[in-house]
């Protein structure tokens, strides 16, 4: 499952008060600092530093689902571990792990933010894990906090480029020249025969 869109600042601190909110879900720094333990995350402040840091990668994992995350050591090349001064980083993995990310900007202009976890038919097909441990997960329960999350998204966006929801506060600064969108290898302004607008949001603002 995976959910793509546009948001700035402002939005993805919407989303982080909508995380921190819902009832079981645990957040956490999927990859570990170098060697520093995973950080978890509770208030909305905290979870806003990590989805506002470009390739960072938020870990989400719904106490629902089951398959609760596991600690692995990932240990450093050489040339990686005289770089960083470091012989490690600790990750966090599970089949049920949900991954929010904001990509960097690209010649100035905003990326897009991604929300991506299994389904149940791509990780039996795809992944490495035993299928014993993947039948224990509550998938039902995964794509319905999944749907919850694209919805609060698309409930946000006036508008879209292409299929790709923009947050209002993304949307705002694209019409106002403030912004443009990096999608398809191109930075994307406002007017554009690649974005409409939303009915929804126009019927709700007349």
């Amino acid at each position: 499952m995976n959910i793509e869109f546009f948001a700035a600042d402002e939005d993805l601190l919407q989303i982080a008060h909508w995380l921190s909110e819902v009832d079981g879900l645990m957040l956490f720094e999927r990859y570990s600092r170098p060697d520093q333990p995973n950080r978890w995350f509770s208030t909305a402040e905290e979870i806003a530093e990590i989805l506002l840091a470009p390739g960072q990668g938020l870990g989400a994992w719904l106490e629902a689902t089951g398959a609760r995350p596991t600690i692995t050591e990932i240990v450093f090349n050489p040339e990686t571990q005289h770089r960083f001064a470091a012989k490690g980083r600790m990750e966090l993995t599970s089949p049920s792990l949900i991954t929010i990310r904001r990509d960097a900007d690209q010649r100035g202009a905003l990326g897009t933010t991604n929300a991506a976890c299994w389904t149940e038919k791509g990780a039996k097909q795809r992944s490495i894990i035993p299928t014993e441990s993947l039948d224990q997960i509550d998938w039902k329960a995964l794509r319905s906090f999944m749907g919850r999350f694209r919805r609060m998204v698309i409930k946000n966006s006036p508008a879209k480029l292409r299929s790709f929801p923009i947050m209002e506060n993304a949307f705002n600064a694209l019409r106002t020249g403030r912004i443009t969108l990096w999608a398809w290898a191109t930075p994307n302004t406002y007017p554009s025969p690649h974005i409409t607008l939303v009915q929804e949001h126009l019927i709700a603002q007349s």
